[in-house]
């Protein structure tokens, strides 16, 4: 396919995916459910074609083609040699330029699409009602033509009120890679909450080393040869041992050099970029709804405040249409000042001082709102998902976090600070989240991972039920709350703390040797 046809049809795709739009009403119903599913399923797979093709044909380093053209290396050159030397360079260039950012936008397209998939996977079981055969997670897949494999067409949606899911934030993702365009449309404070969840989810682990490079020495045909090897590295590893038993006892090290990986949260950029989107403009939306409300209740007289800002916005009108204004912030604050005067809200020329006060509580009001709001959503979804599931899950289905870190260290987890109580009650009065504040999150994501590494091995079933345990444990939040929160059963939350706390204090010899095996 001509590189031309292959952008302009990669782009077109793109554009009616934006054109499109998602809508999640009705999602409960099977048939919308699947539609939905069905639609970003078809889309990804196009996604993926396209991005095969585009890596073969090289978009993955397009520049390199440009170093063919340039300046002689040596010789007299013609003016008009070089004028078409630079012609051609301009236009390679501007292809390699246009190959960048397709490829760019079909990644991102790709990561969004992860996502929204993963949420719906974990939002709903469809089950046919004639054989009662169950579908969930990727086996969704198997009826996205609205029929069973046994032939039924009867199918049933559950709700899985137990799953890790915000079906909200799908249509804020940047579906059609348009993640620039979103970017932009932010507001000042909800772009600097952008900024601050790429940074958690960036949260790098401590530099482990994955592979060593050695230069060796060995014996061949009664010479000493060098050669350069690597390794892949283990902990306390005998790497002369392992040389020598590669290459023979004659063996010997020259060099070492290790090769560290330092993997983020979430390792992948454009799944960092598309899930912050989606996460700060959902919450945007949700703190517009709420904070007229809030305001009202918080300020002395939202009234005046108002006033205060329709002020504002009349004074900066006026700046503007003075284009050759030598100082434009000094004809602001002069039409300012006469706006305020106009609607009395000057006392001696100076702003009254309840409603500065009333702007101050507004101002930091807004700004502990856009900043934690966003950080409490994507905190609370990914630590209810590491305490509901297993390693071996995170490890091998990426669910709704794409490119999640299975295990954290204690690094990544300083990311899991506490949220702001006063904030989380604001969320409690206002919307209708399930979310508590957690004192010490990271001690409770640790006692998690400490827990799983103990059964490692063992063959023991690690449930939903065990996480909500040791949030009730070491968050000191009673059992029914956490029940509650993660809609597990309350049986089974009591059951779990009762075996953590009896793993603690073991009283029979069952108990006892079950300890002494965690412990080895």
């Amino acid at each position: 396919m001509n590189e031309s046809v292959l952008i302009g049809k990669s782009e077109r795709f793109l554009d009616q995916i934006k054109r499109k739009g998602i809508s999640l009403s009705d999602i409960e119903s099977p048939e919308k459910f699947l539609t939905l599913y069905t639609y970003l399923k078809d889309n990804m797979d196009t996604l993926q074609d396209m991005r095969e093709t585009m890596e073969i044909k090289g978009y993955t380093a397009p520049y390199r083609s440009i170093n063919k053209y340039g300046r002689p290396l040596s010789g007299e050159t013609k003016a008009e040699d070089m004028y078409d030397v630079s012609r051609h360079t301009q236009y390679f260039r501007m292809n390699a330029a246009a190959k960048k950012n397709i490829l760019d936008r079909v990644k991102s397209a790709m990561s969004s699409h992860r996502i929204a998939i993963g949420h719906l996977e974990e939002f709903a079981t469809l089950e046919c009602a004639s054989c009662q055969r169950k579908y969930k997670g990727h086996e969704i897949a198997l009826l996205t033509r609205e029929n069973c494999q046994c032939g039924g067409d009867n199918i049933k949606l559950h709700v899985n009120r137990d799953g890790v899911y915000r079906l909200e934030i799908i249509p804020f993702l940047p579906l059609s890679g348009d993640y620039m365009v979103k970017l932009s449309e932010l507001s000042p404070r909800s772009r600097k909450a952008f900024r601050s969840m790429v940074r958690i989810l960036k949260q790098e682990k401590r530099g482990i080393v994955k592979t060593v490079s050695l230069v060796i020495k060995i014996m061949e045909d009664s010479r000493w040869v060098r050669k350069r090897v690597t390794i892949d590295a283990h902990e306390e590893a005998n790497y002369e041992k392992e040389i020598r038993n590669q290459y023979g006892s004659n063996a010997r090290i020259e060099m070492m050099q290790f090769h560290r990986k330092k993997p983020s949260i979430i390792n992948d950029k454009q799944v960092q970029t598309a899930l912050s989107l989606g996460y700060v403009k959902y919450a945007e939306t949700e703190i517009l709804h709420f904070l007229p409300a809030l305001l009202e209740k918080s300020l002395s007289n939202k009234e005046k405040v108002e006033e205060y800002q329709e002020a504002m916005e009349v004074a900066e009108r006026n700046a503007n249409k003075y284009e050759n204004g030598d100082d434009p912030e000094t004809l602001k604050k002069f039409f300012l000042k006469k706006e305020l005067e106009k609607r009395g809200l000057l006392d001696d020329g100076i702003l009254n001082e309840t409603i500065r006060q009333d702007l101050k509580e507004k101002d930091l009001l807004e700004k502990s709102l856009f900043l934690e709001i966003p950080r409490i959503y994507i905190l609370w979804d990914l630590l209810h998902y590491y305490l509901t599931t297993s390693y071996d899950r995170r490890n091998k289905h990426s669910g709704p976090f794409p490119y999640l870190r299975p295990g954290l260290d204690s690094n990544q987890i300083k990311s899991f600070q506490d949220f702001k109580q006063d904030v989380v009650q604001i969320m409690q009065d206002h919307l209708t989240e399930g979310i508590e504040y957690i004192p010490q999150m990271g001690k409770v994501l640790s006692s998690k991972f400490s827990v799983e590494k103990k059964m490692k091995g063992l063959h023991l079933q690690m449930g939903p039920a065990l996480g909500a345990a040791i949030l009730s444990i070491e968050g000191n939040i009673p059992t029914e709350r956490t029940s509650e929160l993660f809609s597990i059963p309350l049986k089974d939350v009591q059951k779990e703390k009762e075996t953590l706390e009896t793993l603690q204090k073991p009283a029979t010899s069952k108990a006892k040797q079950f300890m002494a095996m965690m412990k080895k």
